[in-house]
């Protein structure tokens, strides 16, 4: 089922029998465009017979006519200019679009430079308000104590509880000290 494909390609040809303009060249003229000898002069010598269009029958079609557009004919020139309308109104929307989308970009790369400014003076106060580097930590006499008693005893750490507790109460002094002197 299906397997045999069709053995000769098939054709249709459609007459065109539509003359409404159809330009009508005599066979003179056909055979000096197909570079022929040229016909016998007494057939050139009479003129071509043009008939008027108002001779002319219109030729019905199975098809009603139809027209792209509305019905209504535009030239090529038309349409030229129509698409170059179209297409500056597009070049100005995208011109409008770019400079808004700048303006918008400036007015956030200002912003976020003042939030950065603000930002870094923050951070400046906090540091200024931190102890020099020159000066040593609250306690470090107390919390190297407790370091090499843990290093003397690593498995007993109970053995250090006095220093562990020295430590503690110098933090809370260091810590009660500080928040009396904001105040």
């Amino acid at each position: 089922m299906g397997g045999l494909q069709s053995s000769g390609t098939r054709r249709i040809s459609v007459p065109n029998d539509d003359t409404s303009g159809v330009i009508k060249v005599s066979d003179s003229v056909v055979q000096r465009l197909k570079g022929g000898a040229e016909v016998k002069e007494t057939q050139s010598a009479s003129p071509p017979v043009i008939q008027p269009q108002s001779n002319v029958e219109p030729v019905t079609s199975l098809f009603p006519p139809s027209y792209y557009g509305g019905g209504t004919h535009k030239t090529s020139l038309e349409m030229r200019q129509d698409k170059e309308e179209a297409l500056r109104e597009n070049d100005q929307y995208w011109e409008k679009r770019l400079k808004t989308m700048e303006e918008n970009h400036m007015m956030m790369n200002r912003r976020m430079e003042e939030e950065y400014r603000k930002a870094a003076k923050e951070v400046e106060e906090l540091f200024s308000r931190l102890p020099a580097k020159r000066e040593q930590p609250p306690c470090a006499n107390a919390g190297q104590s407790v370091k090499s008693c843990y290093q003397k005893n690593p498995g007993a750490i109970l053995k250090c509880a006095k220093e562990v507790e020295a430590f503690a109460a110098c933090v809370d002094m260091k810590r009660i000290n500080r928040l009396d002197s904001r105040q």
